[in-house]
């Protein structure tokens, strides 16, 4: 019988201790049993840190969990490539602190990743649960007219990238080699999925599995929701560092097009939360790269007079 890969899981948590126990139960139930854990607590201040370490003790694992805790919380993508270098799977899966992996994700994921040798990275399904309003989604089908209703995650699909959110990054298992040899996260950023799917996506396939494989929390502590912060975000100025590296990248007019719908979206996104600045360096970025309209026009009058709708569009974000 064939030896099963190692698939290494870093979970790192941050003030998640309403959530992280979950998040370890779901590892520890996975159908695939050939895995490794390395926890990590990015300097919470919560009870996460004491959580984590009773949970491993009242199971057992204190040896085999690696567990790295650190006084004081860092950037984000350096914690995640400070742990990538304690990893020794074949594949690794970056696991958020309030997120929990259904019971087959691994599974599925390593046999759609061993089916398709070149691809970097498998995606999958997930179901999106609202805390606040107790509801649940699902990532797929996708509602945007950006891609065919159909659509699937795979191939060659670096425009797509560029273009829309159209990949469910909870869900991602990387080919540990090539994640390693593209240098991991890029530490200059706050937030890491755009830019690894981008680079990814620029040199390698990617595949897809159709299961479900992870329950994406999303509420009002989430590290994602700080994306459209309003006056305030950091997170739009490392989406604006990386379309800045989508520019070297690009090769087609057509990439060059995706490229100036991805800084329209961010714009009108900055623009409705009062992040004038960046706004106005992704319309330049997108004026560069050819857009043109009267859409267009009117985003760059929105940026020259600064008009403040940030409380509309919060009362938006929060319906």
């Amino acid at each position: 019988m064939m030896e099963k890969k190692l698939v290494s899981i870093i979970c790192i948590c941050y003030n998640q201790e309403d959530y992280i126990l979950a998040a370890l139960e779901s590892v520890f139930k996975q159908s695939y049993e050939a895995f490794e854990l390395i926890m990590v607590d990015n300097g919470s201040t919560d009870s996460s840190q004491e959580k984590i370490q009773v949970w491993l003790q009242e199971n057992g694992l204190i040896e085999e969990v690696k567990t790295v805790f650190y006084p004081n919380s860092i950037n984000y993508c350096k914690v995640f490539n400070q742990a990538l270098e304690l990893t020794k799977g074949e594949f690794v899966i970056d696991l958020s602190g309030d997120d929990v992996l259904y019971p087959e994700h691994l599974e599925a994921s390593v046999m759609a990743l061993q089916n398709s040798p070149q691809s970097a990275l498998c995606s999958s399904n997930a179901v999106l649960y609202h805390e606040e309003k107790g509801k649940n989604n699902y990532f797929f089908p996708l509602s945007n007219k950006q891609v065919p209703a159909d659509w699937e995650p795979k191939g060659d699909i670096y425009k797509e990238v560029v273009r829309n959110y159209c990949l469910c990054t909870p869900t991602m298992v990387f080919r540990s080699a090539i994640l390693r040899q593209e240098g991991g996260y890029d530490d200059r950023l706050v937030y890491e999925d755009f830019d690894i799917i981008v680079r990814l996506a620029r040199k390698y396939s990617f595949t897809f599995s159709p299961h479900i494989g992870v329950k994406k929390r999303i509420h009002s502590r989430a590290f994602a929701q700080q994306q459209y912060k309003v006056r305030k975000s950091e997170m739009l100025w490392s989406t604006y560092r990386v379309c800045q590296k989508i520019v070297q990248l690009n090769q087609s007019e057509v990439e060059r097009g995706a490229l100036v719908s991805r800084c329209k979206y961010e714009a009108k996104h900055a623009l409705s939360s009062a992040n004038f600045e960046v706004a106005k360096c992704l319309l330049q970025l997108a004026d560069e790269s050819g857009a043109k309209g009267f859409g267009f026009i009117l985003l760059k009058a929105w940026a020259f007079l600064k008009l403040d709708l940030s409380f509309f569009y919060r009362l938006y974000a929060g319906s």
